[in-house]
């Protein structure tokens, strides 16, 4: 009898530890493709130069003019409300390199009241279009360039993930407009 009781019990602790963890977004511990691409200050950084801080890595493009300002609007409002800690990166990956300049990277950073050049924590990076799409493709990242007669039109794959001090994924968000409440926890996991 008592060993039917254990298990029993057993079953619903065992679901509320897994619900407890995907209130993040589920945990991972996958590990990161490895990478080395140029942050806009020209620093290479891979995946080793993430290591010591937790990390929230985005894929975006700097002049976008739709869904990748608001990120960087989401992150610099997260960043003030919790008093712009130390440890905490902010890696946007750029999703179209070639017009991703470093005077591009910084107009985007200024529009959002963030001096890069100042706060090492806001990082840009990007690389060559092989490069980059190499890195892209192995985030599951797609994207998609339409010609219209004002110019360029880019969709891409929306990924947004918190990495922890060691570089490990603990929390994928597919949307832009993430519950805050989720990002903290997965910020404290």
């Amino acid at each position: 009898m008592k060993r039917r009781l254990r298990r029993r019990v057993k079953g619903p602790a065992v679901l509320s530890s897994i619900l407890l963890l995907c209130v993040g977004g589920c945990l991972r511990t996958e590990t990161l493709p490895d990478f080395e691409l140029t942050n806009w200050d020209g620093r290479k950084m891979s995946v080793a130069s993430l290591r010591g801080k937790r990390t929230i890595l985005a894929f975006t493009y700097a002049k976008c003019v739709a869904a990748c300002p608001m990120v960087t609007q989401q992150l610099k409002t997260l960043d003030d409300e919790h008093g712009n800690p130390p440890d905490l990166n902010y890696l946007h990956i750029s999703v179209n390199p070639s017009l991703d300049t470093r005077e591009e990277i910084l107009k985007h950073f200024d529009k959002h009241g963030i001096d890069a050049e100042m706060d090492p924590r806001w990082l840009f990076l990007t690389g060559d279009e092989d490069a980059t799409a190499e890195v892209l493709a192995d985030f599951g990242i797609e994207v998609k360039r339409t010609e219209l007669e004002i110019g360029t039109f880019v969709e891409h794959t929306i990924k947004v993930l918190v990495l922890d001090e060691s570089a490990t994924p603990v929390a994928t968000f597919d949307t832009y407009h993430w519950d805050q409440e989720r990002m903290l926890n997965a910020l404290r996991s």
